[in-house]
């Protein structure tokens, strides 16, 4: 049965986001995990090819940030990931 995962996904991102911008990498990396299975689940019932697409970007960006998260947690560095734009997903919360 179709549910509200791609809204449920959405939810998580927007926490996941704050929570990254605030520098709370660790509450963060689970909330990108939580979203990114919302998203899969989600692209199995999408039939629309252009949405599809869409998610699929987002999922890419939101799986890099989580990968990069979890790269500076499992090294322990203080100041977080680079200021290079890594956090700028948050410009791109899921709009579809």
């Amino acid at each position: 049965m179709y549910s509200n995962f791609k809204e449920q996904a959405i939810e998580y991102v927007r926490q996941a986001v704050a929570e990254d911008n605030a520098g709370n990498y660790a509450k963060a990396l689970p909330l990108y995990l939580n979203a990114l299975e919302y998203f899969k689940t989600h692209l199995k019932y999408e039939k629309n090819p252009k949405i599809k697409e869409a998610i699929m970007q987002k999922f890419t960006e939101y799986l890099r940030r989580a990968e990069e998260i979890q790269a500076v947690l499992e090294d322990g560095m203080p100041n977080g990931p680079s200021a290079n734009g890594d956090a700028a997903v948050q410009a791109n919360i899921v709009s579809l």
